[in-house]
């Protein structure tokens, strides 16, 4: 038991660094980009909220690093025996058969798709508070990409990495498609005014994500891909309106006041939704309905 525990305190204490070394080296590239072409000079460097984003950017990995080992891992596993592990092999032997660019790109792309359905899936109703903590900040940079709901991540890696398994894809590759487009993530969360220009029909642009960010009804639920943007062309979600948004968050909500708040807040919105749903429950006599709706024989 003790060397289990020594184990288990060893592998937090080595993810704790590696990412540390990894979100720095990030955060020299993209403050300084942020100080130079800013896309709102007057936001604040260390903005309100800042602190939550960071310690949620350790604590994710530190969850989700069991959720992957086994919970994961058993439902690709699963889908694989459903498969067929012959026929996984053979797809395995082809995947990696083919030039490295050529794997990369896909994985890119197959990556990237499973990310952009897993992100509507979440914009709709009963996953949207979850979803929606990363959606309460008011203004947007770098680093408002680490700010997700633990559930929120298990989400993503149970659709991605599950795809790109499933698909056919080595571990390695899967990690390095990882690695990449969550940099990417992080620069289109970036407070920069860049819009790519005809590139953004094709490649996301950190003006185009920061619509997304945007408190405005005109792009509410709109530009869900990760790194492409023709996936939302394809999809019917696309939209790029002229200039840049100012207002930022949820409608009617204020953003999480500390990591606690932030991880309770989608518990605490499933729990006002069933007692409001308890609420407006009416009795009906018999033979009668509620307005609106029709009478069942």
């Amino acid at each position: 038991m003790v060397e289990w525990l020594a184990e288990v305190a060893a592998r937090v204490a080595g993810l704790s660094v590696h990412h540390g070394i990894y979100l720095a080296g990030f955060a020299v590239v993209f403050i300084a980009i942020e100080s130079l072409w800013p896309a709102n000079p007057d936001q604040p460097r260390w903005r309100e909220g800042a602190g939550t984003d960071l310690a949620l950017s350790f604590l994710n990995p530190l969850i989700i690093w069991p959720i992957n080992a086994f919970l994961v891992a058993a439902f690709i596993n699963y889908l694989i025996a459903t498969i067929g592990w012959e026929t996984h092999r053979a797809l395995r032997e082809a995947v990696a058969a083919q030039p490295y660019w050529i794997e990369f790109a896909a994985a890119l792309l197959v990556g990237d798709f499973f990310s952009y359905w897993k992100h509507r899936v979440f914009h709709m109703r009963w996953l949207w508070p979850i979803h929606s903590v990363h959606h309460a900040t008011t203004e947007v940079d770098w680093l408002t990409n680490d700010r997700d709901h633990p559930l929120q991540l298990a989400g993503t890696y149970l659709f991605v990495l599950t795809g790109l398994a499933v698909a056919g894809f080595s571990n390695e590759m899967i990690a390095t498609q990882a690695l990449v487009r969550r940099a990417y993530s992080l620069y289109t969360h970036a407070n920069v005014p860049w819009g790519h220009g005809p590139l953004r029909l094709i490649l996301v642009s950190p003006t185009m994500h920061r619509w997304h960010h945007a408190s405005d009804d005109r792009v509410i639920d709109r530009n869900y891909a990760t790194m492409f943007s023709f996936f939302d062309i394809v999809f019917g979600s696309y939209v790029d309106p002229a200039g840049l948004p100012r207002a930022f968050g949820v409608p009617g909500e204020t953003p999480p006041s500390s990591l606690m708040d932030a991880l309770r807040r989608p518990f605490h919105s499933y729990r006002e939704s069933l007692v409001g749903r308890r609420a407006v429950t009416v009795t009906v006599p018999v033979g009668e309905a509620p307005a609106g709706r029709s009478a069942v024989s």
